[in-house]
């Protein structure tokens, strides 16, 4: 990852590591399910501005509004990294993709990358290109410092010890300022930086115009170089501002500073604003670092990468830098300003700072003029998050939901708004975000108002105009986790049947529809509703989480396992004896082994279900109760009439349900380990010729 942007090949040295605290690292997660939160999750960003989105999200959104870039629409959205996520929420890396081509693999994988030599190829380049216009340099003199260049990548991959073999008959005046040049290089790549410094100062007036504007800039380097030789371990952690060399540190910002008022649009002056800035980092001026960032933001094009790559070094650097201490005081951009609001609106773990007071908000408020759409946000954000005050929330956001598009702020705005309407149960919630997903058009935006149009009409027992005809709400990952948690048998099977949706969201509706019959005793139900089960079904994906995986093994029903040693027919079988018959002994226990062989324990426990306040958290529509295998073995038990292999298997399967771990993996309520004893005992001693009993040596 870029630490300081436009580098022009620089080297910067040891590196802090790349996942700063409170951005995202961008791996698999699982986000909260609902329109905004104040927990920050990694990858739950949304086209909304929120305190839980990254905060490079929040300000790379809030760079493109001001600088009027283009908003882009949901037809430039990168393939989800994660089927579960949909396209209601995204990664930092997934927004980057969405408008800038993904980095040159060559380009990213440079030699020397974090380390003074990373500049080397690009010196040589410009090296053989400044000696070949030099006339004064003779022919055979040139020669002969082109391939003594060739010297410094020998230094660099560590094959020279001591001091080069330099050409001695160089002797004209500009061949000699080339030869220093290299001299200079070379004891700057061996960390001689007494030797740097003066061989580059000699070089200051050079009359040559590359060797004296590169001399000066290498000055700043070797500087910048010797200050922070000290300040980071092998690992490339900072050891703080206090290890830094601070003279050295002094010399570096007023050398970068002087070739910039020297050579204000040279060929290293974008290298020398970043490394000036990352000397600001390294003595640990906050604030320096906030005022040279704001006027960064204001004049790095949002079309460009570069502005990613400087809204990630904002990130790293300033706002999420470990042992930062910004305060709202340092900044006075508004982009700025609001991202470090946000921020500090967060939901707090223990022992970290309260969040921001709305005192401390309306005392920012003549450093957002200009913006007052984006003050107006910030209090009702505060309002929302913090306050929890939706009356407020709703005085500072007007109804403006029926726009043909919606900037980022205004978006936001609304967002907000429809939230605080749901907060209040406002009866007009649903119509609202039918009204919003007209103008909300940009990138991400319709999704999450899909999302938000679910939540009010699953919470407002309105589920089916979800999937009715014509519904606005398309996503296939809203769709899915609603058909997995809280449809009925109805709905399951009219979308199992619904030609129009893609095979998974189908395929899943089916399972769920299958799985549930099982769990709820529907044994008819599953018998018709399993002719459903198409040919070309596949059971090679298990159940390891079906909203993620690419396939649903709807087969496993048709081919699944069905014994390990206790006889069992087919499930189908086994369904049709149920159907008839839904208290036989032996088929109830050949249910749970299917259970059991096919990966369902813990498949669909209570503590996987959604959170009451996210999407599917409400009851769950199916009718009956679930019936978990551990009941089916006390059950059989308990049964007077059950035949003795059978109350002995069920007793050796009440024992195993706590095996190895002695944590239940049958479902149901756990019970004590006096009675799993207690088990062990019958069955050694009421079936002591039981195969069963002859096999289970534990209990747990």
């Amino acid at each position: 990852m870029k630490r300081f942007v436009a580098l022009a090949g620089i080297a910067l040295g040891a590196l802090v590591p790349a996942v700063p605290a409170g951005a995202s690292g961008d791996y698999g997660c699982d986000p909260a399910w609902k329109p905004a939160s104040a927990s920050y999750g990694g990858c739950g960003n949304r086209a909304a501005l929120a305190p839980g989105n990254d905060t490079r999200v929040n300000l790379f959104l809030l760079l493109r509004e001001a600088q009027g870039a283009p908003a882009g629409t949901m037809a430039q959205a990168p393939a989800a990294d994660d089927r579960a996520v949909g396209q209601t929420f995204f990664s930092w890396s997934e927004l980057r993709r969405a408008w800038f081509a993904a980095p040159d693999p060559d380009q990213e994988s440079a030699d020397y990358t974090g380390s003074r030599c990373v500049s080397l190829a690009a010196g040589g380049q410009a090296f053989g290109e400044a000696l070949r216009a030099n006339r004064s340099v003779p022919a055979a003199e040139a020669a002969r410092l082109g391939a003594a260049r060739a010297l410094l990548a020998a230094r660099c991959a560590g094959t020279v010890a001591g001091a080069p073999a330099w050409p001695a008959d160089v002797t004209s005046p500009a061949g000699r300022e080339f030869l220093a040049y290299l001299q200079s290089a070379d004891a700057f790549y061996a960390e001689d930086w007494a030797a740097a410094r003066k061989g580059f100062a000699g070089l200051f007036a050079a009359r040559d115009p590359w060797v004296a504007q590169t001399a000066a800039y290498m000055l700043a380097r070797v500087e910048l170089n010797a200050a922070q030789a000290a300040a980071f371990d092998e690992y490339g952690y900072f050891a703080g501002p206090e290890k830094v060399d601070a003279g050295a540190l002094g010399r570096a910002r007023a050398g970068f500073d002087a070739y910039l008022q020297r050579f204000g649009q040279g060929r290293y002056a974008a290298s020398a604003r970043g490394l000036a800035r990352r000397a600001l980092w390294l003595g640990g001026d906050t604030a320096g670092l906030a005022r040279a960032y704001e006027a960064l933001l204001g004049t790095v094009p949002a079309s460009q990468p570069a502005s990613a790559d400087l809204v990630e070094e904002v990130d790293n650097k300033l706002l999420t830098a470990p042992g930062a201490s910004l305060a709202p005081a340092m900044v006075d951009g508004p982009l700025l300003l609001a991202t470090l609001d946000l921020l500090r609106m967060r939901d707090a773990e223990e022992g970290e700072a309260p969040p921001i007071t709305a005192a401390e908000l309306a005392a920012q408020q003549p450093r957002f003029a200009g913006r007052a759409e984006l003050y107006a946000y910030v209090l009702a954000a505060h309002a929302f998050y913090v306050e929890k005050d939706m009356a407020r929330v709703l005085q500072l956001t007007p109804d403006n939901a029926r726009q043909p598009a919606y900037s980022a702020v205004a978006f936001s705005r609304q967002v907000l708004r429809g939230m605080a309407l749901a907060a209040r149960r406002d009866r007009n919630e649903a119509g609202f975000w039918r009204e919003l997903l007209g103008g909300a058009s940009a990138l991400y935006q319709r999704p999450l108002v899909e999302l938000a149009l679910a939540m009010s009409l699953e919470r407002s027992g309105r589920l089916d105009e979800v999937f009715a005809a014509g519904s606005p709400v398309g996503d296939t990952t809203i769709r899915e986790i609603l058909l997995q948690s809280v449809a009925g048998p109805d709905l399951l099977r009219a979308q199992a049947r619904a030609p129009q949706r893609p095979r998974h969201e189908r395929g899943l509706a089916l399972f769920t529809l299958l799985s549930r019959q099982l769990e709820r005793g529907d044994y008819a139900g599953w018998l018709a509703d399993s002719a459903l089960i198409p040919a070309d079904a596949t059971n090679e994906s298990g159940l390891w989480n079906l909203l993620r995986q690419d396939d649903i093994p709807l087969r496993m029903f048709r081919a699944g396992t069905w014994s390990d040693g206790y006889p069992c027919p087919a499930l189908a079988r086994t369904v049709a004896t149920l159907a008839a018959a839904p208290r036989d002994v032996k088929a109830r226990l050949c249910l749970g082994d299917f259970w059991r062989l096919n990966g369902f324990d813990g498949f669909d426990a209570p503590e996987a279900r959604p959170a009451p306040d996210a999407l599917g958290g409400t009851p769950s529509r199916f009718p009956g109760k679930d019936m978990p295998r551990a009941a089916i073995y006390a059950d059989v038990i308990a049964d007077p009439r059950a035949a003795a292999e059978d109350k002995a298997y069920a007793l050796y399967r009440a024992v195993q349900c706590y095996a190895p771990s002695k944590i239940n993996t049958c479902g149901g309520a756990d019970v004590p380990e006096s009675q799993r004893r207690a088990w062990f005992q019958r069955l050694k001693r009421d079936f002591p010729q039981s195969p069963w009993a002859q096999k289970l040596r534990y209990y747990w």
